[in-house]
């Protein structure tokens, strides 16, 4: 009869220094996210005023939805990043990446989106 052995378990992965998560990291992590919802929502307010003064101003609300898909492609790159700082980088900016957005995202986009609805009410009448 043959006898079967466990084979011992593998050694631990060899751990390296603790990284601590800085506070003024996380708040630059913040501020870069902050950054991003602005830029976002400056150049989806700049795209719906383009389509509004076109001559078919009904393509204005295109910029309501480009406003929305800026705003999804901003969440999937502060995700990522975030992230990847995480794992491999510094903590504290990858914490304030994903917290700043997280943050952002209740205020900035809906002024945003909202200056956006007024531009294509003034422009075709009410939406």
């Amino acid at each position: 009869m043959n006898e079967w052995t466990v084979p011992p378990p593998p050694p631990p992965p060899p751990s390296g220094p603790e990284r601590p998560i800085r506070g003024r990291k996380v708040f630059a992590g913040i501020g870069l996210a902050a950054l991003g919802q602005v830029l976002v929502i400056g150049l989806g307010v700049l795209i719906t005023f383009l389509f509004a003064m076109s001559d078919n101003s009904e393509n204005a609300l295109f910029g309501v939805y480009a406003e929305i898909l800026l705003q999804i492609l901003l969440f999937l790159a502060c995700l990522t990043f975030g992230i990847i700082w995480i794992v491999q980088k510094d903590r504290g900016i990858g914490l304030g990446l994903i917290i700043g957005w997280a943050v952002s995202v209740l205020v900035f986009p809906i002024a945003g989106i909202g200056v956006c609805i007024a531009i294509v009410n003034s422009q075709t009448g009410t939406l």
